[in-house]
């Protein structure tokens, strides 16, 4: 995350040094709006050579002001640099000599947070963004934009485009992914072993899992049963005479009787049909 200075108020910057400069112009020679030194039919008076010489002082004044807002906005607005900067290092901040980018590393920092405090310079109220360092030994002593009070580095937030709450969130997470990296780095791999057991169902076998892999089994006897063939499934025909039955003989645990008549159909008994009544009750045997 990147903070940059509000455009807002750096182009506010540079429209009010365009207008110094347009009201430099007219208190030094156009007399737009200001008023002219005194004169008489165009020859300065003595008044007027006093008037004409503080005229050129606050011109000039309003010149330099002008050009020096002008031109520093105009060069914000096209660079663009940013104020604070969260890197996978630490906290990046142009506090160094000549504006230098200074890090202050995540190792060294206890806390950050935002906060309103009373600025040193001015005594206004102003958002700042706190860091409270571990060691300020590698730190500049005199920081720009920034000050220091105690291990509280205080960081100027006024005017960034992001909040110093938001900031200050975005901060705390990444310096708490940073101790968690640092704390998995530092972390020994515990060590695992198993041992396992199988029972068997019906007798008891234990297998161990031996250190090379192998399955070693201990007095695992295990009986198995043949299973019967698959009974392949039975068609059923018709004959002549309508009725169905099977290509496949019949079964060697059926009997047929011997005593059965003659007038009883093979159909009858092949399909077996145990109701079947010979023609003449009386050939019927006891």
């Amino acid at each position: 995350m990147r903070a940059y200075k509000s455009p807002t108020r750096l182009f506010a910057f540079g429209l009010l040094g365009l207008l110094l400069l347009i009201a430099s112009i007219d208190v030094m020679f156009a007399h737009w709006v200001s008023t002219e030194p005194e004169n008489t039919d165009g020859v300065l008076t003595t008044r007027g050579h006093a008037q004409q010489r503080g005229d050129i002082i606050w011109g000039a004044v309003m010149l330099g002001t002008g050009t020096a807002l002008f031109a520093g906005a105009f060069i914000e607005l096209i660079r663009r640099e940013p104020q604070c900067v969260i890197a996978a290092g630490g906290i990046e901040i142009p506090m160094g000599k000549h504006g230098q980018d200074v890090t202050v590393p995540w190792s060294n920092i206890r806390d950050v947070h935002g906060d309103i405090i009373k600025d040193g310079f001015d005594g206004s109220m102003r958002e700042q963004l706190v860091i409270e360092v571990l060691d300020t030994a590698d730190l500049p002593a005199e920081p720009q934009g920034a000050q220091w009070n105690g291990n509280d580095l205080q960081v100027d937030a006024e005017n960034w485009t992001k909040g110093v709450g938001e900031f200050a969130i975005a901060a705390q997470g990444a310096l708490g992914h940073y101790r968690r990296v640092d704390e998995i780095k530092h972390m020994e791999a515990p060590s695992l072993t198993w041992h396992t057991s199988v029972e068997a169902a019906g007798d008891s076998a234990d297998e161990q899992i031996a250190p090379g892999g192998e399955v070693e089994a201990e007095d695992a006897d295990v009986e198995v049963e043949p299973t019967d063939p698959p009974v392949e499934p039975v068609m059923l025909k018709p004959d002549e005479s309508g009725r169905s039955h099977t290509d496949a003989p019949p079964p060697s645990d059926v009997l047929l009787d011997d005593t059965v008549s003659d007038d009883v159909a093979p159909d009858d008994v092949l399909n077996g049909d145990e109701a079947a009544e010979p023609s003449d009750p009386e050939e019927t045997k006891p």
